[in-house]
């Protein structure tokens, strides 16, 4: 009894080493979790050992009871800790040899936003069931931001690295370290031989360009920023008689580096662009000029889909600038989490690699999301 006693003291204790580093874009939640998913990964936290109850995670954390229960629940449908009868919540032990160790990179834009933090989650649940211990690094997605963090991440063991929309300095560092590694999404890596899982649109564009035809869609403006853009729906839109054009946005002296910049910058330039100028739909390859334009429109007074019919593609989202009606392309981030992650435990059993896979792009329209004329 003393053992047990003794035990959940030192389960306690372990809060102590917790120091949330607020961001505006975690939560707590999300931090503890993630903190207390390290701290069992890794062996610090033994199997076996009594978990803090939830009044203790409250107040030990400041958390709410609500939320410290959310957390307590979630470990356990993730498979960290299990609640017995009588005795409480248990930590399930890991003393089983770990198979080895997985690192997921991925940009700071995307910290806790549904799609990435669902995509993660999926990830994260199938390679530790497999017996990886897995920890996530985020890098900045600005081409000035330092990635020194992540160097040191890599100096672990780490049996790979998934590294998710990575910049050509998160290539760069991963190359260099010597440690095998895949990419998903993103641009195409530099050739060094690393698989590339890419987002497959092809299905997706020809749905798209069917129904601008439906729709009496005469001309699309894609709109990508600063020149970069790994798709084209021009040929699609060619062979049904629909031209196209490309429209960039471009950093302007208000931009700032970041994603929340990109949203002011396309604010800037289609509250300028004339109304007359304007195409009959505009497809953005990117949320965050979407939800600046957006914003450009409701203030010059036009109405979607009346004066100009609106296409995003939305891995991540809309923020508060969400607007109905839009139509919409995306990832369903359950059928990319099991893809990346079967193919990253076909990567590490290091048997015969096959051709990466390739995630689906799905086009979302009709009732709920229609940018066609009612009855149409």
């Amino acid at each position: 009894m003393q053992r047990q006693f003794q035990a959940k003291d030192n389960m306690k204790d372990f809060l102590e080493n917790f120091r949330s580093r607020p961001d505006g874009i975690t939560t707590l939640v999300d931090t503890l979790c993630s903190f207390i998913k390290d701290e069992i990964s890794f062996g610090r936290i033994k199997g076996g050992e009594r978990f803090p109850t939830i009044g203790e995670i409250a107040e030990r954390t400041g958390l709410t009871y609500y939320k410290a229960r959310s957390v307590v629940e979630r470990l356990e449908n993730e498979g960290y800790v299990h609640s017995r009868p009588r005795i409480g919540t248990v930590v399930i032990s890991r003393n089983k040899k770990l198979r080895g160790r997985v690192c997921v990179a991925y940009p700071d834009a995307d910290i806790c936003r549904f799609y990435s933090t669902h995509l993660l989650d999926i990830i994260n649940r199938k390679l530790t069931t497999a017996g990886y211990a897995v920890s996530v690094v985020s890098f900045p997605i600005d081409a000035d931001g330092s990635i020194a963090h992540i160097r040191d991440e890599l100096l672990r063991a780490t049996d790979l690295v998934i590294a998710l929309r990575a910049t050509s300095a998160v290539q760069r560092c991963l190359a260099e370290s010597g440690v095998n590694h895949i990419f998903a999404y993103g641009n195409k890596p530099m050739e060094d031989g690393s698989p590339w899982i890419q987002a497959s649109v092809k299905k997706a564009l020809m749905q798209f360009a069917n129904h601008c035809v439906k729709s009496g869609v005469k001309n699309v403006g894609q709109v990508r920023f600063e020149g970069n853009e790994l798709f084209d729906a021009g040929p699609f839109l060619a062979k049904r008689g629909i031209s196209s054009s490309w429209l960039t946005v471009s950093r302007s002296s208000s931009g700032r580096r970041r994603f929340d910049g990109i949203a002011r910058c396309a604010y800037e330039m289609f509250k300028a662009m004339p109304r007359r100028s304007m195409p009959d739909l505009l497809l953005f390859w990117n949320s965050f000029l979407a939800q600046g334009a957006m914003m450009a429109f409701l203030a010059s007074g036009m109405r979607i889909p009346n004066d100009v019919k609106v296409v995003s593609i939305s891995e991540t989202g809309f923020g508060p600038i969400y607007i109905k009606p839009i139509t919409r392309l995306e990832n369903d981030p359950v059928d990319a989490g099991e893809k990346i992650a079967d193919f990253a435990l076909t990567v590490l059993a290091k048997g015969r690699i096959p051709p990466p896979p390739q995630i689906a792009l799905q086009y979302i329209f009709g009732e709920t999301f229609p940018f066609c004329n009612e009855g149409e």
